[in-house]
């Protein structure tokens, strides 16, 4: 015999379940559009899972890399200053931070992809907003926004544990297999 009360229970459960977990990865996902489940690389050599690019193959959404480091703010980059590298197109403010990004890029370019660093920390990919990061010992990781930027500031130390472990393990899986 079923009685009122353990029915409800049943319903009611999952219901805070789905609940708690909507609040943890709410943050990220449902406040962004979704990063495209196959970003083509701008060379034509297919899909790049490792990196986010809009739809136009630029990283950063043409943002420039270096101004970030050099000048404390994100610059917009121009066409005319831009360098393809790793299947992405980067674009600079000036020919001095094209030179530089040139030299030596793995130095500027963001980590993990450029993908939200609070996502990784969940083991997902979403997308990053270049106007929304933080250099963190002579690194760039840029957020999907303000809110979860300061969500991951909660744990910093914790939060970066977290993302050097998982970026290895969803690096390349696209970001609807995650």
């Amino acid at each position: 015999m079923i009685n009122k009360h353990s029915k409800s229970v049943k319903i009611v459960l999952p219901a805070i379940v789905l609940a708690t977990f909507t609040g943890i990865v709410g943050g990220c996902a449902l406040s962004t559009p979704e990063v495209p489940e196959s970003v083509p690389d701008s060379q034509g050599l297919g899909v790049i899972p490792a990196l986010n690019l809009d739809s136009r193959g630029r990283a950063l959404r043409g943002y420039d890399a270096v101004a970030y480091f050099e000048k404390g703010e994100a610059v917009t980059g121009e066409t005319t200053w831009s360098v393809a590298w790793n299947g992405a197109n980067w674009y600079f403010s000036s020919p001095e931070n094209q030179a530089a990004f040139s030299e030596d890029p793995e130095k500027f370019a963001p980590r993990n992809g450029g993908y939200c660093t609070f996502g990784v920390v969940l083991s997902k990919k979403f997308d990053g907003d270049p106007t929304v990061w933080l250099v963190h010992n002579e690194e760039l990781y840029v957020f999907l926004d303000e809110e979860v930027k300061a969500k991951f500031l909660q744990d910093i130390s914790g939060n970066f544990e977290r993302v050097r472990n998982n970026w290895p393990l969803i690096k390349d899986k696209l970001p609807g297999e995650l």
